[in-house]
């Protein structure tokens, strides 16, 4: 016989592996949201809203014509 020994090279059992990945991944989370402003309200400026939807004739014929 052989004197290999019968111990596997040591790793990482997969449970703890997952388990650091979970940690890491909330801890990441809690700081991004520790670390978060509040959210702006955007407030368009008139020349932004020049270019918005404008009803026209075409517009109006599209919707009468897809009514039916």
């Amino acid at each position: 016989m052989t004197d290999a020994p019968n111990n596997p090279p040591a790793a990482l059992p997969r449970r703890a592996l997952l388990s650091g990945g979970g940690l890491a991944a909330a801890a990441a989370s809690v700081a991004m949201a520790v670390r978060a402003e509040p959210a702006q309200a955007f407030r368009a400026t008139p020349a932004q809203k020049a270019g918005r939807y404008q009803d026209s004739d075409h517009v109006e014929r599209f919707y009468a014509l897809n009514r039916r």
